[in-house]
């Protein structure tokens, strides 16, 4: 184990960013009456036709709950998760989290909180990639210092004392608490846990997960945050589920 230094911020950082929505369609039948075909007919009822399969085709953001996961080769779908798929990316969702307009990062292509506390949240981020694969950018040690940014930045500027096993002048640490890589249909994916605190004591830390991967030109980060106490009373499972089922088309 390791320790990186790093602050908490209390303001969330706002950003505008593309909101990506599936439609949802319903199958409907088409009657065609028996008659004499013409170059016209044959023309529309073709059009009718490929229009009826692209919405038989067309598939929600959500399965429905209790369905097998179909989402880039098909990921099996345990007791109380929802396959999710989003623009380029799938995951198991714990069901009992909730969709949420908040956007603490630039580029966070969705963002879900638990029903209970929001403080435990999941959010995928989508940027264009520096590098063509994840290994480009470096060993995963090296790799985690670009995402510093997720773990917040300095919020208050001072002299402190050293007190409550932070050095002088710190305000908040990150502890890594493990580092390693997992292999999916060819792509790697760099996986990180890792435990923040803050000087006032934040109800013992926050528990962080963060995969990270690039795929068609995109750098795609995920990342899972847990307060302490919920982390122990289920959470702990529910979001290295939810890690380790990210994949990107």
């Amino acid at each position: 184990m390791f320790t990186l230094s790093t602050t908490l911020a209390h303001a969330a950082v706002k950003a505008n960013v593309k909101a990506t929505r599936k439609s949802q369609s319903r199958r409907g039948a088409v009657k065609v009456a028996a008659q004499a075909p013409d170059a016209s007919s044959r023309r529309e009822a073709m059009s009718l036709i490929a229009g009826a399969t692209t919405l038989a085709m067309s598939k929600p953001a959500f399965a429905a709950y209790g369905d097998s996961a179909n989402v880039f080769g098909g990921v099996s779908n345990p007791t109380g998760f929802v396959p999710y798929a989003g623009d380029g990316f799938a995951f198991l969702l714990p069901s009992k989290y909730n969709p949420s307009k908040e956007r603490p990062f630039p580029n966070t292509e969705c963002y879900f909180e638990d029903n209970f506390d929001q403080v435990t949240n999941i959010s995928v981020i989508a940027e264009k990639a520096e590098k063509g694969s994840i290994d480009a950018y470096g060993k995963p040690e090296q790799f985690l210092e670009k995402l510093g940014y997720l773990l917040g930045v300095q919020s208050y500027a001072g002299q402190t004392r050293s007190e409550g096993g932070f050095a002088a002048n710190k305000v908040s640490t990150a502890a890594v608490l493990d580092v390693y890589t997992r292999e999916n249909k060819g792509k790697t994916y760099y996986q990180y846990e890792i435990l923040t605190r803050t000087a006032d004591g934040d109800e013992g830390g926050r528990h962080q997960l963060i995969t990270a991967t690039v795929s068609d030109g995109n750098l795609y980060i995920m990342k899972l945050q847990s307060g302490d106490k919920r982390w122990f009373k289920g959470q702990e499972r529910d979001l290295r589920t939810a890690m380790n089922s990210f994949t990107v088309a």
